[in-house]
């Protein structure tokens, strides 16, 4: 198999627990920033799957080709406790 081909097998199997959750999720998006020029945008928000667990940090990429918008990169990752106060202070 093609090393493009296998990785690309690998991000759908990692989107597939996303995508197949059979119970309700109590899903919320906070802060969301959007930045749009000519042919490029980007998303950055906080997520909230869950309030144990804290809000994820998430950043879309998208590209705009003939005519529609396309996601081009994902990056999610979990605020580390204090991490918030930590940025405030050396932000």
């Amino acid at each position: 198999m093609p090393l493009a081909l296998q990785r690309y097998n690998a991000v759908i199997e990692s989107w597939q627990l996303a995508f197949n959750w059979d119970q309700g999720v109590d899903f919320q998006v906070r802060d969301v920033r959007a930045r749009v020029l000519t042919d490029m945008a980007w998303v950055t928000m906080k997520t909230f799957v869950d309030m144990e667990t804290g809000p994820f940090n998430v950043t879309n990429v998208f590209e705009f080709h003939n005519g529609r918008w396309f996601m081009v990169h994902h990056h999610s990752s979990v605020l580390i406790d204090g991490e918030v106060d930590q940025q405030i202070v050396n932000g």
